[in-house]
């Protein structure tokens, strides 16, 4: 018997849900306590065990529920762990959890009651049993020739029965007789020196305050909102039934998903002040003859890298460059980033009982995850990968749509990056080197002769450090740079 896999539960649950429910049955428990969703074929036994309040079956298949002698969750706690021993000292092999290892499964149900289960196989059969309680009584559930995906989604089908109270019946008036004729002695007399006293409550005509209503209200709005911070105070955002490389990272996955909603803040915060903050520069006299100055212009968008120069004549040249690298690892983060934030509201969910959901939903959510983020790894480092062997190339376009130039990426060193221009009209070859691992960026350009012809360089350091953990932020850090040459 081999574990089954968590995409083999996803798929059963669909199946199931996929079903004719048309034909599908709701069993309830004779003493009205609980009821089980089962799909078609499922069917009462005719002769069940002694102490049996449900007992249903489908070809071998068998599902057993007996009353329990426990009144509490400990009792409950100590049933399960003496279970699990008997069966490992019958050397019968237990299935733990796919991802979280733990082979004693906890659920809750919405009223927020416990239920224990633990699955195990023979030779012969597979089970599940487990212990839970509903309304203060506790109850124990054997499964038989069910798998590991079909335990665990058939008992968060059990769910407590929801009692109706009855509505009181209106008492009809009955009718009353009225004498035609009074005499003396049928009217009371009230003597003169007698005095009726009367009590301010029965006389008092009730007024209501509208003040007080709204008091009311908002007392009322009040409670909801401490109700759900009490939920909200949690120390952690780990869940034990998360995967095991996340539960081992501790505080520290804490501290990232902190970190990632302040640079959330951060980026928002940014594009919300900036028409405030437009930087104005003062530009020296312009030659009306010269070329420069020369304005650039990057497009966004689009896979590829787009700038667009136009220079003081009209002329405008295209730089074009595939950057299929930094797509693969800006898709990589931005898939981690969501995961860990999917993963904590999950968490925060799950502990402080915010969404009335099953533990099934919660360890769907969370072997959904567990496949997500090895995922966004092997995305952001295939990006990597691609920059450190695939060989850059950017094409400069006239007005025409004619390639003007073509910048090559001539191998890889250590130190520094070397690029050669073509220019398509002139023939003439241009080098370029950049530096790398550099805090601020810097090229040098040379001629054929390999004389320096431009260094342009990056003004300041503390924007460039600054830039390379949060980008340029709408603009905010965007580089200026000196050209000598």
């Amino acid at each position: 018997m081999m574990r089954t896999s968590v995409i083999k539960t996803v798929l059963l649950a669909g199946a199931l849900s996929a079903a004719s429910w048309g034909v599908a049955a709701s069993f309830t428990s004779q003493d009205n306590a609980f009821t089980l969703d089962m799909p078609a074929g499922w069917k009462t036994v005719a002769n069940p065990p002694q102490d049996s309040v449900l007992t249903i079956s489908k070809g071998d298949s068998r599902i057993t529920v007996k009353t329990s002698d426990c009144r509490n969750e400990t009792c409950l706690e100590n049933k399960i762990n003496n279970d699990l021993a008997e069966i490992k000292r019958k050397n019968m092999q237990v299935v733990g959890n796919a991802y979280t290892g733990e082979e004693i499964k906890r659920i809750e149900f919405s009223t927020g009651e416990p239920f224990f289960y633990i699955s195990f196989y023979s030779p012969k059969n597979d089970f599940g049993a487990g212990y839970f309680l509903i309304s203060g009584k506790s109850y124990s559930i054997l499964a038989r020739n069910l798998t590991y995906a079909e335990t665990d989604l058939i008992f968060s089908f059990i769910s407590p029965r929801t009692v109706v109270e009855p509505t009181p019946e209106l008492i009809e008036p009955t009718e009353i007789t009225i004498p035609d004729v009074l005499t003396v002695s049928d009217v009371p007399i009230v003597m003169a020196d007698e005095q009726i006293q009367t009590p301010l409550s029965q006389t008092a005509v009730k007024r209501h305050n509208p003040l007080q209503q709204v008091g009311r209200k908002v007392l009322a709005v009040l409670k909801r909102i401490k109700h759900v911070a009490g939920k909200l105070r949690v120390n952690t955002l780990i869940s034990p039934h998360m995967p095991p490389y996340i539960r081992q990272l501790g505080h520290g996955f804490d501290v990232l998903i902190w970190l990632a909603i302040c640079y959330v803040c951060l980026f928002w915060g940014t594009w919300a002040v900036r028409p405030f903050f437009q930087k104005v520069t003062d530009w020296p006299p312009i030659n009306p003859n010269s070329l420069y100055p020369i304005r650039f212009k990057r497009l966004y968008g689009t896979p590829s890298l787009i700038f667009r120069a136009k220079d003081n004549q009209g002329n405008v040249l295209t730089a074009l460059a595939s950057r299929w690298d930094s797509l693969f690892m800006f898709l990589g983060l931005v898939l981690l980033v969501c995961t860990g934030v999917l993963l904590a509201l999950t968490a925060v969910s799950e502990i402080g009982h915010l969404l009335p959901l099953s533990a099934f939903v919660y360890n769907t959510i969370y072997a959904v995850c567990s496949l997500l983020i090895p995922l966004g790894i092997v995305v952001f480092f295939c990006g990597v990968i691609w920059s450190q062997l695939v060989l850059k190339e950017i094409n400069l376009f006239d007005n025409k749509g004619k390639r003007a130039a073509i910048i090559l990426q001539k191998g890889f060193g250590l130190t520094k990056e070397r690029y050669q221009i073509y220019f398509a009209r002139s023939k003439e070859v241009l080098t370029v080197t950049r530096k790398r691992y550099s805090l601020r960026r810097s090229w040098q350009v040379f001629d054929a002769d390999k004389q320096l012809l431009a260094d342009i360089r990056e003004n300041s350091a503390w924007r460039a450090i600054v830039r390379k953990l949060f980008g340029h932020l709408w603009g905010f850090l965007r580089a200026d740079y000196t050209i000598k040459g």
